[in-house]
């Protein structure tokens, strides 16, 4: 017998909307998923994946790679096989950028353990690709000047250890978990750390550049010169677009202070090498 409308107990319009539906699913790719990934139990809580890191063995593998092909490169060029090529040799941006690039790699998706793993990654790429530079020549065309190749690799290489740590280390704090954090749409957005990171790697750019140019004299070193520091403002610019106020003035912030100091470290890093008999600008 059906029970007529008005005999009906009344439920609360809240507790209605609180019912379980058939039609209702979590969000997410199947049952029991959730906005961040798959939920835990009954509860309905989200437990978010963590994404893993590039695994260590191969971001020692790409920093030695690095070191080697900026070795190459840096002795292909010294020989000037195209225009511009030499001039572009006397640059340190490239060597840089390469390991900014490797502790980048190192830092990706870590926490604290990815800042040492760059810094280690950086040390490699431009220390060992110091030592690679010295050591073509004397591997391959039997170059009697031994001696002066091995202490300009020592001592470059030296130097690389510590810069390249360094600028590793900005690689690994522009790529890294830490102060990272997370917007509404669920997409990760950059703190200060990371634009502080970009921020001095163009820097770096535009502060060798201006040390160059105290020094240079030649049309041809002067533009290649200005280019390098064009390029550190074009990576500053590119890297802050789109992104929130604060990583766009902790790069602007940190591409100033750092262009304003870099000249200084740069000739002192330059005259003391030149006391161990290197020869370069």
């Amino acid at each position: 017998m059906p029970v007529p409308d008005h005999a009906r107990p009344r439920v609360p319009r809240r507790a209605e909307e609180a019912r379980p539906s058939a039609l209702r699913r979590p969000r997410g790719d199947g049952p029991g998923a959730g906005p961040w990934g798959p939920t835990d139990g009954a509860r309905g809580r989200s437990r978010r994946v963590r994404p893993r890191g590039v695994p260590v063995l191969l971001v020692l593998l790409v920093a030695v790679l690095f070191a080697g092909a900026l070795g190459l490169m840096g002795r292909i060029t010294t020989e000037g096989p195209f225009r511009g090529a030499w001039e572009f040799s006397r640059l340190g941006g490239p060597w840089l950028v390469g390991a900014f690039v490797a502790g980048a790699l190192g830092g990706w998706r870590r926490g604290a353990g990815g800042l040492v793993l760059g810094t280690v990654a950086g040390a490699i790429t431009i220390a060992l690709g110091s030592v690679a530079y010295y050591a073509i020549p004397v591997w391959f065309d039997g170059d009697t000047g031994l001696r002066r190749a091995a202490v300009l690799g020592v001592g470059w290489g030296a130097a690389g250890v510590v810069v390249g740590g360094a600028v590793g280390l900005l690689g690994a704090c522009f790529s890294t978990r830490v102060t990272m954090r997370v917007g509404r749409d669920g997409r990760a957005r950059g703190s200060w750390l990371h634009g502080a990171a970009l921020g001095v790697l163009g820097g770096l750019l535009m502060g060798e550049s201006i040390a160059l140019l105290w020094v240079w004299e030649q049309p041809g070193l002067r533009a290649m010169a200005t280019l390098e520091g064009v390029a550190g403002a074009v990576i500053v610019a590119a890297g802050a677009a789109a992104r929130a106020r604060r990583f766009v003035i902790a790069a602007v912030v940190a591409a100033g202070i750092t262009a304003a100091v870099a000249p200084v470290l740069t000739t002192g890093l330059r005259d003391a090498l030149r006391t161990i008999g290197w020869a370069g600008a």
